[in-house]
């Protein structure tokens, strides 16, 4: 075999030895993903544009391409497969040893020695209450400083408080790149991803503005490190809860809202539901139903049931048994988090 080869599957046993033991994807996570994330980043920060869509393009027209050549060379199967297993090889090291294997560390709550608090009605009572009364309170304002602004405010945060837990600390010229097929994106109601490849923060450039800056936050967060979604969710919360933008922090409240309604559905009785929803701001309500609407104007729904199973099937294959419902974690996570605070 070329040497390349044996290079890729050194790496590609460095990977199976992060899935399966955690100590090795600590090891990752703490010294080889800050290294790797910011030579990945860094010499790629000079194009506005996604390299990864690319980059899988490229995969795509490699694996074409060794069939056409198998083919018309009539080369055989064995060829094939062996071609093949060596591109495949270098897709999974190449996603695994750029950003993957954070998959595979301890959650935030054994990092942060806190323990998972299984939540009564009596806790989301108080949780609740104090989010909808900041939530009334900066209802409708808008973001008063630049995208630019924004996002080195949040490049900040998550120099210090994230880092804390062993997260990658962000640079200045982490920048967010816009998407080459925003339409693709739109049409599963995709708001942003974080790019495996060159470690890249993509956000869709169909976004309203209230939803911007919880966004942006979101995806830094997996920038950092954060593979959970629902983690990812919580840190996007916290920034946006402590920023001294009226706007920003009412983009962090409108963005938790569609949790906050599934787990009130679950613990109500219809009528305390019924009294919750009546105390919400109009203007939160209008801005949140206006959001779904702006949405699913530009969802296809085919792609889009594709996507939520690839999704789910994704995080489900990488340690996120929850899967595409990790994301509704984020309320217990507040509360756990807070709980722990307040000792």
């Amino acid at each position: 075999m070329k040497k390349s080869t044996w290079i890729g599957l050194v790496l590609l046993l460095f990977v199976a030895a992060c899935r399966f033991f955690t100590p090795v994807a600590e090891f990752y996570a703490d010294y080889c993903y800050p290294v790797i994330s910011a030579c990945l980043s860094w010499p790629t920060s000079i194009f506005p544009f996604s390299l990864e869509e690319i980059t899988v393009l490229v995969f795509v027209f490699l694996f074409i391409g060794i069939i056409c050549v198998s083919v018309k060379r009539r080369l055989g199967f064995v060829y094939w497969l062996k071609r093949t297993a060596r591109l495949i090889m270098w897709l999974i090291v190449w996603f695994y040893m750029g950003w993957g294997n954070n998959y595979f560390r301890k959650p935030l709550y054994e990092r942060a020695g806190v323990e998972r608090r299984s939540f009564e009605k009596e806790d989301f009572d108080r949780f609740i209450a104090g989010y909808t009364e900041e939530l009334n309170r900066t209802a409708g304002a808008a973001v008063m400083i630049t995208q630019a602004e924004l996002e080195q405010d949040i490049n900040e945060f998550y120099r210090y408080q994230p880092a804390e837990l062993g997260y990658t600390k962000l640079h200045r010229w982490h920048r967010t790149k816009r998407p080459l097929m925003n339409w693709l994106y739109s049409s599963v109601s995709v708001l942003g991803y974080m790019g495996p490849f060159f470690c890249e923060s993509q956000l869709n450039l169909d976004l309203l503005d209230n939803e911007y800056a919880s966004t942006l936050a979101h995806e830094k967060a997996h920038l950092a490190g954060v593979t959970s979604e629902a983690e990812a969710n919580y840190w996007s919360y916290v920034y946006c809860c402590q920023s001294t933008d009226a706007g920003v922090r009412y983009s962090g409240y409108l963005h938790l809202l569609p949790y906050v309604i599934i787990n009130a559905r679950a613990l109500y009785t219809e009528d305390e539901y019924s009294d919750w929803i009546s105390q919400v701001s109009p203007v939160a309500i209008q801005d949140f139903k206006d959001s779904r609407e702006h949405w699913q104007q530009k969802r296809v729904r085919i792609l889009d049931d594709i996507q939520s199973w690839m999704m789910d099937s994704y995080l489900k294959s990488n340690n996120v048994s929850e899967g595409a419902d990790d994301y509704i974690g984020v309320v217990g996570m507040i509360i756990t988090m807070d709980a722990e605070k307040t000792k």
